[in-house]
């Protein structure tokens, strides 16, 4: 009996032994796991904590951030006094730089699909206005004279030495040009619509008329040297969007009328196509901003169908890849519809605006550009 209970005992302490191993490797590996999501939080705050931001503009107020120039650089415009300047500031070293300055408001300045020019549009007296396009150094490339209220500026991503204009009355009344950079020529052309984007190095497509107790409208396409124009037969969309390698429409989901239905081309060959919630506005539909780089959209839609003016739900940003139509990753929940500009590179979205903030797509972290700084009266 004795040699029994002595058994036991040694049975029960070795039992004891190998539970307190257990946990105690159970809690180092817990220690551990908790010690990794911790370095990758630091890692990921680091990586914020680098950007030279928020900065301090130069020369007076922020007028608007007009886009990216490269994978780190982002160009800007502010006002002082009666001077506009077009600054570029790279977010990771600090350093700006002067690109350009004018005594006539900026209200405009688009950067190319391939970040290597600027077009600067500024208004003058008496509906007067000039265009002129610089290289990311500041280096004047063309410079022209428009009678304009307004205008609008679609690069042709096919073939950057060209790009349309279209000039607006104070009417809204619009006359489309070709503007040639290299040959300093801008020629009036015949165009419908406006608001266009770029199918290849010849060929425009847009929204054509509206049809009859419709809020969508034929997809139009047109060659701007010959005249000649085409509808897709079939489809029909209410917004158009594109960046040569990407386009894409968004339409009616006829299976869900609560639902808008984003469908991607390639070269208006239709290849994959995906479903969003969506919400109405007064007498159409309420589109979300976008931007696209490769072939990835990345957009906002809102957590429910239903009526704008009474949302409240906010926004999420995501990513979509145009090939498939997968919805790759929900970036960002509960932001407001604002305009977006995804970096080369993919890592970070201006947003706001005026473009005045910026996230860090990896982990959703929204940070200002911008110290407050306020011109001299």
């Amino acid at each position: 009996m004795t040699d029994l209970s002595k058994r036991n005992a040694h049975g029960f302490f070795l039992l004891l032994l190998i539970f307190t191993l257990v946990l105690s490797g159970c809690s180092h590996k817990q220690k551990e796991t908790t010690s990794k999501e911790d370095e990758k939080e630091d890692q990921k705050k680091e990586k914020i904590q680098a950007l030279a931001l928020p900065m301090e503009t130069e020369n007076g107020e922020v007028v608007e951030v007009s886009g990216w120039l490269d994978a780190h650089t982002i160009s800007y415009i502010t006002s002082k006094g009666n001077g506009y300047y077009v600054f570029k500031y790279d977010i990771y070293s600090g350093e700006h730089k002067l690109l350009y300055s004018s005594e006539n408001e900026i209200t405009a300045l688009k950067i190319s699909p391939d970040l290597s020019k600027l077009l600067v549009f500024t208004n003058e007296e008496d509906f007067q206005a000039k265009i002129e396009i610089i290289d990311k150094d500041g280096k004047q490339l063309y410079s022209d004279q428009l009678q304009s209220y307004d205008a609008e500026f679609v690069w042709n991503p096919y073939d950057e030495d060209k790009l349309l204009v279209s000039s607006f009355t104070k009417e809204w009344e619009s006359n489309s040009y070709l503007l040639s950079i290299k040959d300093g020529r801008l020629e009036e052309i015949e165009l419908d619509n406006p608001f266009v984007v770029w199918a290849d190095k010849e060929t425009v497509a847009y929204l054509g008329v509206m049809e009859r107790n419709s809020m969508s409208s034929p997809i139009t396409t047109k060659n701007i040297y010959s005249g000649e124009e085409s509808v897709i037969s079939g489809n029909t969309a209410y917004s158009i969007g594109g960046n040569g390698q990407v386009i894409f429409t968004i339409s009616d989901d006829e299976q869900d009328m609560q639902m808008a239905q984003y469908t991607f081309y390639d070269k208006l060959d239709e290849k994959a196509d995906i479903s969003l919630p969506r919400l109405s506005n007064y007498s159409d539909w309420f589109i979300p901003y976008s931007d696209i780089v490769d072939e990835k959209i990345f957009t906002f839609y809102p957590e429910s169908s239903g009526d704008a003016t009474n949302y409240t739900g906010g926004f999420s940003l995501i990513s979509i890849d145009a090939a498939s139509g997968e919805q790759q990753k929900v970036i960002k929940e509960g932001l407001e519809n604002e305009p977006i500009s995804i970096s080369p590179d993919g890592k970070w979205s201006l947003y706001g605006f005026y473009l005045e903030g910026i996230i860090n797509l990896e982990t959703g972290e929204v940070i200002p550009l911008f110290q407050t700084v306020k011109a001299d009266a």
